[in-house]
């Protein structure tokens, strides 16, 4: 019975496939991704040209996040700029900024979040699974640490700068108080936790230099 079963699912697919083909199907995502970037347009605090989003997971804060012209996002991107925050103790109030520049890519599952200040300049690639975060759940004291940790106040140690042409690894990290030069690299998998000099690659977790590229090199 599995067998049979199996045969008539593959015959559906090809028929499927022969009727529909992949090509088809990725263009037309591709075109609801481009209408998706001009329909949240009007939301975001400003939007330039050729912006698309492939299926964002989550979008808060929109009229706090700027984004420049031809930058792309791909599926499932959390991308939060929080005024306000409960928690048990009281109302937290930000003012909170997302600044990413032109002729960037993001790729899918990334997290972008802020309630101080988040700026990514342009050209800037991505892998999957990326974080850049500007806040955390409490302070690492051990009065926050016995409280669960929604029940902790939000806190950032400062902004996050991404410079220019900054290639960022497969889940990589990027935590609060961070400054990053341009043209670094950010290995999979990498913590950042400490600014990073232009023109370096950095890994591993905390993440420490690897190579440096000097302009007389």
């Amino acid at each position: 019975m599995a067998g049979l079963k199996n045969k008539v699912m593959s015959c559906l697919a090809d028929l499927y496939g022969f009727f529909v083909p992949y090509k088809r199907v990725a263009r037309c995502e591709e075109m609801q991704a481009t209408l998706r970037g001009l329909w949240l347009r009007k939301n975001f605090k400003r939007m330039g040209e050729k912006v698309y989003f492939f299926r964002p997971g989550l979008l808060k804060g929109m009229e706090y996040i700027s984004v420049g012209d031809s930058t792309g996002f791909e599926r499932g991107l959390y991308l939060t700029a929080w005024d306000s925050y409960e928690a048990k103790t009281g109302k937290q109030e930000f003012s909170p900024s997302i600044e990413i520049g032109s002729n960037c890519y993001f790729g899918s599952w990334n997290h972008i979040t802020a309630i101080d200040r988040v700026v990514i300049g342009d050209g800037c690639l991505t892998g999957k699974w990326v974080t850049i975060s500007d806040n955390n759940h409490g302070e690492m004291s051990l009065e926050d640490m016995r409280k669960r940790p929604p029940e902790r106040k939000l806190t950032s140690k400062g902004p996050v700068i991404i410079g220019k042409n900054v290639w960022i690894g497969d889940k990589a990290t990027i935590l609060s108080g961070v400054e990053i030069g341009d043209g670094a690299v950010i290995a999979a998998n990498a913590v950042v936790t400490r600014n990073v000099p232009a023109y370096c690659v950095v890994g591993g977790v905390p993440a420490r230099i690897i190579k440096q590229i000097r302009e007389n090199e």
